[in-house]
């Protein structure tokens, strides 16, 4: 069973965690491929050759991958200040945030009686 969480240290950072190759590189590349298929999808829209004006294409994948690229960045920032302040405030009131008690799981459910 997993042990109990404290609460002052719930809203660290795991200092054991590895972090991903693709975490701050899928979601905009993903993006980047989006806005490169809208691209496309405009040209066949209005009957034009599906690579004329084919300079847009490198463009709407650079614009798609910045914009989300800053938009991830801000995401994290928002998140890090929030928990920034969620610990602020725990260790500020600790009497709010008692720990739990560890309970068995035999205390957890009520006694059962099969019926055949």
């Amino acid at each position: 069973m997993a042990a109990v969480p404290d609460p002052r240290t719930l809203l660290l950072p795991d200092p054991d965690e590895v972090p991903s190759v693709l975490k701050d590189t899928f979601i905009p590349s993903v993006a980047a491929g989006i806005a490169t298929v809208a691209v496309y999808a405009a040209n066949a829209g209005t009957r034009r050759p599906r690579y004329s004006g084919i300079y847009w294409y490198p463009i709407a994948a650079l614009i798609g991958y910045g914009v989300t690229s800053y938009f991830q960045e801000k995401h994290y920032q928002f998140n890090s200040e929030k928990d920034a302040i969620l610990r602020h405030y725990i260790e500020l009131h600790p009497e709010d945030f008692p720990m739990p008690e560890r309970k068995k799981v035999g205390e957890i459910f009520t006694s059962w009686t099969p019926i055949r």
